[in-house]
This record gives structure tokens, C-alpha cells and sequence, in this order.
């Protein structure tokens, strides 16, 4: 059992995982009906600008738990 901080109540992880998953199906679910109103989030190519390839690698690394 885990204390919820936004119901005030104790969850179980089950519970928990159920709510997140449904949570991010309706928000993906909205972005599919409105792409209009959908934030874009800009990108650069790794190497161009001032990411370097270190930085990418580090930063995936630490994202993805594997440093």
C-alpha cells in the first residue's frame, strides 16, 4: 500500500497503475481528436546547435535508467 498524495488515502500499486493508465489513455486519446491543439515540442538534431553527442548520450542514459 502506498499513500496517494493527491487522494489522501492509501492505494495499492494496482490501483495506482489502473488510474495512470487511464489517465494517459484519455490524454492521448484528446491529443488524437485535436492534434490542432497540441503543444509541438521543438527538436534539433543531435551534433547540430550545442547538443553534443556526449550530452545525448548522458541524457538518455540517466532517462532511460541505464547509466
Amino acid at each position: 500500500m502506498m499513500l496517494s498524495p493527491f487522494r489522501g488515502r492509501f492505494e495499492s500499486w494496482t490501483v495506482i497503475r489502473a488510474r495512470m493508465l487511464r489517465e494517459t489513455e484519455v490524454f492521448i486519446e484528446e491529443a488524437l481528436r485535436h492534434p490542432e491543439q497540441q503543444i509541438q515540442i521543438p527538436t534539433l538534431k543531435v551534433g547540430s546547435g550545442t547538443f553534443t553527442h556526449l550530452f545525448a548520450q548522458a541524457f538518455w542514459a540517466q532517462v532511460l535508467g541505464t547509466s
